[in-house]
C-alpha cells in the first residue's frame, strides 16, 4: 500500500531541488486514490466485559490515518492539535484493549464512565495499538485549574493519572461556551478519589459545571469510538458500524411520570460525541405509551402515543421506537404528561 510509503524519508533531506523518480510518482498517484478509502477508521468490536478489539487479518488489514479527534463544530473534520503526524498505519492482526490492564488506559478504571478509544503509533511505528482515555466533565474552574466531575454529573472525581502524565497533551472542550476550543495541558494531579484536576495554558476558557471535554494524547493518534464502562465496572456490550453504535441490551434513560418537559442529561446512556439518539418508549400495567421530545423545552418536536396491547411481550405492555437529535451538552427534553408506568430506553446513538 502506498500511503504507508509517504512522505519518503529522502524528501526531507538536504536543501534545494530534490530528485523524484518515476516510482515516486506511482506511489503518489496510488496514495491519492487510496485516500478516498479512509473516510472512516476501523470499527471497534466488543469482546467481553473488559475487552475491545480492532479485528484484522493479513488479507483484510485494519488501516488508520492518524488524523486526531472529530471536530465538535464540523462533522467530518478532524482536530489533532499539532500532536499527530496524520500519517498512515496498518495492522495485519487483531489488536485488543483490556480495561483491566493498566497499560491499556490512562488513569485507573472507573465505573459509569465513557472512554474514548484511540489508535496510537510512535513516529517510526508502521502499526498501531489501542488505549482508552476517560472522557471528562467539568466541576469547577479556578484560574486555569479545572476540577473534574464524574460522567453522571453527580459528584467530583479523580482518575488516578500519574502526576503530570498529561502535560503536553491537549484539552478539547466538547460542550458549553468554549466548545471547539483546545488548550495545551501543563499539569495534572494524581488524585484517585474526588479531587482530580487538570491545568491548562493559554487564554482562559469559559467553563461551567457539567461541560464535557476530552484529552488529546501527546502522540500520533486517531479516535476510533466510545465505550461505556457501566455501574458494575463492565463494558456495556455493543455493535459499532459506520458511526452508528447499538447497545446489545437497551439502557434506561428514565422511568415513571415526567410532568412537563424536563431536560434530561444523557451522560450515562450516550457519549458527548453523539448527535442522534435512538431508543423506544414503553409502558406497563395497561397504560398508554406516551413520550414527547422537545428541542426548546416547550414545543414538541416528536410525539409517540399508543394504546396498550392486551398482553405483555418481552416484559413490555406496549413499546414504540423513536430517534431524536441530541442537544448541546448531551441533553434532551422529555415529557409524558405525568403518566405513570412509563419508561424511556436507549438502544444506541450516532456520531
Amino acid at each position: 500500500m502506498s500511503l504507508i510509503d509517504l512522505p519518503q524519508t529522502k524528501w526531507g533531506g538536504g536543501t534545494g531541488r530534490q530528485v523524484i523518480l518515476k516510482g515516486d510518482f506511482a506511489k503518489i498517484e496510488q496514495a491519492v486514490t487510496e485516500a478516498f478509502e479512509f473516510t472512516r477508521g476501523p470499527g471497534l468490536e466488543y469482546v467481553d466485559s473488559a475487552t475491545l478489539r480492532v479485528n484484522a487479518t493479513a488479507d483484510c488489514k485494519a488501516r488508520v490515518m492518524m488524523c486526531g479527534f472529530p471536530s465538535p463544530l464540523a462533522r467530518g473534520h478532524w482536530v489533532d492539535g499539532g500532536l499527530s503526524d496524520g500519517r498512515y498505519r496498518e495492522n495485519a492482526a487483531p489488536v485488543s484493549l483490556n480495561l483491566a490492564t493498566a497499560a491499556h488506559l490512562w488513569g485507573s478504571e472507573k465505573s459509569n464512565q465513557w472512554y474514548a478509544v484511540y489508535a496510537l503509533a510512535g513516529a517510526t511505528d508502521a502499526i498501531f495499538s489501542l488505549k482508552a482515555m476517560p472522557v471528562i466533565r467539568v466541576a469547577s474552574q479556578d484560574g486555569q485549574v479545572v476540577t473534574l466531575r464524574n460522567n453522571a454529573n453527580g459528584a467530583n472525581i479523580g482518575y488516578g493519572f500519574t502526576l503530570n502524565e498529561l502535560a503536553g497533551a491537549g484539552l478539547l472542550i466538547l460542550s458549553g461556551a468554549s466548545r471547539g476550543l483546545l488548550r495545551a495541558i501543563t499539569a495534572n494531579n494524581a488524585d484517585n478519589g474526588n479531587a482530580g484536576t487538570i491545568t491548562y495554558g493559554g487564554a482562559a476558557l469559559t467553563l461551567a459545571q457539567g461541560d464535557w471535554g476530552v484529552v488529546l494524547p501527546a502522540t500520533n493518534f486517531r479516535y476510533l469510538g466510545m465505550a461505556f464502562n457501566d455501574a458494575s465496572g463492565n463494558l456495556a456490550p455493543f455493535y459499532q458500524e459506520a458511526g452508528l453504535t447499538t447497545y446489545r441490551s437497551p439502557r434506561q434513560l428514565s422511568s415513571g411520570a415526567i410532568n412537563g418537559f424536563i431536560l434530561m442529561d444523557l451522560g450515562l446512556v450516550a457519549p458527548p460525541t453523539a448527535y442522534l439518539l435512538t431508543g423506544y418508549a414503553a409502558a406497563a400495567a395497561g397504560y398508554d405509551v406516551k413520550l414527547a421530545v422537545s428541542y426548546d423545552g416547550s414545543t414538541p418536536a416528536l410525539v409517540v402515543h399508543g394504546s396498550p396491547p392486551a398482553t405483555a411481550f418481552q416484559s413490555e405492555r406496549g413499546a414504540i421506537p423513536f430517534a431524536c437529535q441530541v442537544l448541546a451538552g448531551g441533553r434532551v427534553y422529555l415529557n409524558n404528561d405525568n403518566t405513570a408506568n412509563q419508561a424511556v430506553k436507549v438502544t444506541g446513538w450516532r456520531e
